[in-house]
């Protein structure tokens, strides 16, 4: 991308910010969220979450909040994902040791990842697809993820703090396999509209009872943000993660790839709405850059881009477009969005993204989701085409054209919110893993047929049960989609209000299951299946709060399974993590 380039996308989205500020001077309308409810303002102006605004037809979108990612049992961004009904972690072993999510059958494209609505980007020594397992969760403020039939949409919502007193935490983490992991996070904002938020985490371990085999990174988060008022700002932000990894091997054979290098990524946007809270016309623009260096076995590797985007939000509708250039891979892209409920219980949505990647490649996609209920039911439908390039930094990667479509029926109630529904994919070739050499290749996933369910009762205050269900029909076979995987669990949390009426206890409980039957994991080196055995692994999770102080406990493959997430890797029996956080204000 050049200077010239970036100059004039920043030019044009500076006359954009200014057009809508002056519109802001005009409108005296009743400001609402689009959720038809009064929003009541923080304290100090924070930054609304980068996250497309919706409406959505329900259940399309599933929302970790603040207290879900501290109550969480997950440690990285991938055990957060397992609770999404189909997904498939693919854990090369314990803490430390990559961990792929696979769903829908799409490899690659089946997982799209955003920083604060800035898409991450595989870079490093896999150029297709993203290692969740190098995604912590120490400063994230809410992660939502929106469901479509063939892949995930992960919107990852950084900490944003809007008090005047500062808050700060620490979090110390022990377990087996010579485990250690140590993370802290600092926050403050003045009057004048300034912020500030850093934080450090670091995670040493031996990856599952590897001896001499050691596994470290260290991650570093550093945001600035300038915000006079509730319309707008600007916000500069800078993550940094070392990683040195050691090698695997199994029997002698390489498993897992050495790695020791450094990612970092820089992001510098501002941005203006006509109303507060990013309703009415809002404009933003900015320059991103992401880069891989410090790795002795690959050249170092740089994305710059810079974007400008103009959208519009109401209490009913919605609707976006964005502009990006980039210097290499995917060097033009333009993404467009709507949602809008004309009537009461209709909702319709869509995304639509046109690419131009490097080799004279284009990639196309959309996808319309629609919904119409009545009282507590719903039927939602969903649609997706497509034509794109898996792995854009890959030259030889052509697009693959697909289209899939899905029906669920869905029930919300007071004591069962669950869902059925049956979603038909097309056949796809996805990608190998490239950090994982134990499985060379993965097999072209047939067109099938999955059915899918999930249900989350409420007996009584202090109990939940959740469980999904995915199975694949018509005997298909999809690399890490395993025929009736079910996820199922429960969970026993209380503030205990009659003892500790302060809320100054509280206490959590888990206990989880993750099963399914024979299925496949790849291919070896002769292009033959490799066999995923069925096996279920449980879970086991305990948390107390006292004021400002929060012990937890951690327990998986609890009872001793001898079987594997990825063929040939196992995952070690009775794994184990323990440890504090201590929460301070002022």
């Amino acid at each position: 991308m050049s200077f010239r380039g970036a100059s004039a996308v920043l030019l044009i989205g500076s006359v954009l910010l200014f057009w809508i500020n002056e519109l802001r001077a005009q409108d005296t309308t009743l400001v609402q969220s689009g959720d038809a409810a009064v929003h009541t303002p923080a304290v100090l102006p924070v930054r609304p979450a980068e996250v497309p605004a919706g409406p959505l037809p329900p259940g399309t979108r599933y929302t970790f909040n603040k207290d879900s990612l501290v109550w969480t049992n997950g440690i990285t961004l991938a055990d957060l994902l397992s609770s999404i009904p189909g997904v498939y972690v693919a854990r090369a072993g314990f803490w430390g040791l990559p961990e792929y999510v696979v769903y829908g059958g799409h490899g690659a494209q089946s997982i799209e990842v955003y920083w604060d609505g800035q898409l991450l980007q595989p870079l490093g020594g896999d150029s297709t697809y993203l290692d969740l397992g190098r995604i912590n969760l120490t400063y994230l403020n809410r992660v939502e993820v929106e469901i479509l039939p063939s892949r995930l949409l992960v919107f990852l919502v950084s900490e944003r703090h809007g008090l005047p007193e500062t808050r700060s935490s620490i979090k110390a983490t022990t377990g087996d396999f010579a485990t250690g992991a140590y993370a802290g996070i600092f926050q403050s904002r003045w009057r004048s509209g300034v912020g500030i938020g850093l934080a450090g985490d670091f995670m040493s371990t031996e990856g599952g009872g590897n001896p001499g085999k050691n596994f470290q990174t260290f991650d570093g988060w550093a945001k600035f943000d300038w915000l006079p008022d509730s319309l707008g700002g600007v916000t500069f932000q800078l993550r940094r993660q070392d990683l040195d990894r050691d090698p695997l091997d199994v029997n002698g054979v390489p498993a897992v790839t050495e790695r020791h290098g450094s990612r970092t990524d820089i992001f510098f946007s501002f941005f203006r709405s006509s109303k507060p809270n990013g309703l009415g016309i809002r404009g933003e623009a900015g320059l991103g850059s992401s880069s891989w260096t410090s790795d002795s076995t690959i050249a170092d590797q740089r994305l710059r881009k810079a974007y400008v985007e103009l959208g519009y939000r109401s209490r009913a509708a919605s609707g976006s477009v964005r502009f990006t250039t980039q210097d290499r891979r995917t060097t033009g892209q333009v993404d467009a969005l709507f949602g809008w409920a004309p009537l009461r219980g209709v909702v319709l949505s869509g995304v639509g993204r046109w690419r131009r990647h490097d080799g004279g490649r284009t990639s196309r996609r959309l996808d319309l989701s629609a919904s119409i209920g009545r009282g507590p039911f719903a039927v939602i439908g969903q649609y997706t085409t497509q034509k794109e390039v898996q792995a854009p930094a890959i030259l030889s990667d052509s697009a693959q054209k697909t289209t899939e479509k899905g029906v669920r029926v869905r029930l919300t109630g007071r004591l069962l919110v669950g869902e059925v529904g049956v979603v038909k994919r097309d056949s796809y070739q996805p990608l190998p893993f490239q950090e994982i050499p134990a499985v060379p290749a993965l097999n072209r996933s047939d067109a099938a047929n999955f059915f899918t369910a999930r249900a989350t009762l409420f007996p009584g205050k202090p109990l939940t049960f959740d469980a999904w269900y995915s199975n694949p029909t018509s005997g298909a076979s999809v690399d890490f989609q395993p025929p009736t995987h079910t996820r199922a669990q429960v969970t026993f949390q209380s503030k205990f209000w009659k003892t500790f009426r302060s809320g100054a206890f509280r206490l959590k409980l888990y206990l989880a299951a993750d099963s399914w039957s024979r299925g496949t994991g790849g291919a070896d080196g002769a292009g033959a299946p490799l066999e995923l055995e069925g096996v279920t692994f449980y879970e086991t999770y305990l948390e107390f709060q006292l004021v400002g102080f929060t012990a937890f406990w951690s327990l998986r493959n609890a009872y001793n399974a001898r079987e594997q997430y990825i063929p040939g890797l196992r995952f070690p029996t009775n794994a184990q993590i323990f440890g504090a956080r201590w929460s301070f204000t002022n």
